[in-house]
């Protein structure tokens, strides 16, 4: 009797060892593994730019564009600027601003050749006058696609994504939270804080508000791919600058 129970008393270490074994042979209680044979990957974070890069792209891709962008401070009706845009999205640039604001002016650039018509004083003359190279560069800076969509490059934060109507058109909108401009200069105003941008099925922008503080700036995008009809003006009236 002694002998027997001695044999299941053996059996029963035994069988308790086998089972210890095997819950300590690289499985834990969260199910990893050795590591050697199983693993478990973390899902890549979306980062901002994953939205906001293809919707450049796309602007790029369509080439050209027609931008109504309006820029206001606070409750001061006078304090706004107004620009009516069409730029072909290319190198050398072509396009055409008239720009509305404490300075009133046109500009038109024909195969990156700057012509500027100033109308700030009310000028009744039709003179134009053509810029150099630096001069045209610096002019259209707000109206290349860094110009018109750059702050997308600075969002830090998607906030919010919604769908929604814009100008008659089924839109997916993005809520961006911006970081600051590292080319932005001391005296550019106040730090844009958030945008909006809505785009198309396509990506393409429809519209965008950027708010600094106080200022918010509208920008509505239409007549993508659209031609671009920069003319120079008659040589009789352009002189230079």
């Amino acid at each position: 009797m002694r002998t027997r129970l001695a044999r299941v008393a053996a059996g029963a270490v035994a069988l308790t060892f086998v089972v210890s074994a095997c819950s300590d042979d690289g499985s834990g209680d969260d199910g990893s593994g050795d590591g050697a044979t199983s693993s478990t990957s973390t899902p890549r974070r979306a980062k901002p730019s994953d939205t906001t890069a293809p919707i450049k792209d796309a602007a790029l891709a369509a080439g050209s564009v027609v931008v109504t962008r309006t820029t206001t401070s606070g409750s001061d009706a006078d304090d706004t600027t107004h620009e009516e845009i069409e730029v072909e999205l290319t190198e050398p640039p072509s396009g055409r601003v008239l720009h509305v604001g404490e300075e009133i002016w046109t500009l038109d650039v024909v195969d990156g050749v700057g012509y500027l018509k100033d109308q700030t004083a009310r000028k009744s003359n039709n003179r134009w006058t053509r810029l150099s190279a630096a001069e045209t560069t610096e002019r259209l800076e707000d109206v290349t696609l860094d110009g018109l969509l750059g702050h997308l490059d600075n969002a830090t934060k998607v906030t919010k994504t919604e769908k929604a109507t814009v100008a008659a058109q089924a839109a997916t909108c993005h809520t961006l939270a911006l970081g600051p401009d590292p080319d932005a200069d001391a005296g550019d105003g106040p730090p844009p804080q958030s945008a909006r941008i809505c785009v198309d099925g396509d990506r393409r922008p429809l519209e965008l508000v950027v708010t600094a503080g106080d200022e918010v700036t509208t920008s509505v995008f239409t007549g993508w791919g659209s031609a671009v009809e920069a003319i120079a003006p008659p040589p009789n009236l352009v002189g230079k600058g």
